[in-house]
């Protein structure tokens, strides 16, 4: 028998995927970033730039994954 579902549970889940559609739409911002540094900086400013963005890009990129992962898993669990 299953368990009913209980308010706390809603309010998790209900929170995790609201997480989860914040972080994917912070990626898509960084994917799709107009790259602003091009015009102000240096070559070597915009080198770093570019390093940084990519890295914060991949950062939020694996949170909204495992953030799906758990959606999923509490949806679906």
């Amino acid at each position: 028998m299953v368990p009913p579902m209980t308010s706390s549970w809603l309010l998790s889940t209900v929170s995790l995927i609201a997480t989860t559609v914040a972080a994917l739409l912070i990626f898509l911002y960084l994917y799709k970033a107009p790259r602003l540094a091009d015009a102000w900086q240096s070559p070597e400013g915009r080198q770093a730039y570019a390093l940084h963005q990519r890295r914060l890009m991949i950062g939020v990129g694996l949170l909204a994954a495992w953030l799906l992962v758990q959606g999923f898993a509490a949806v679906l669990l």
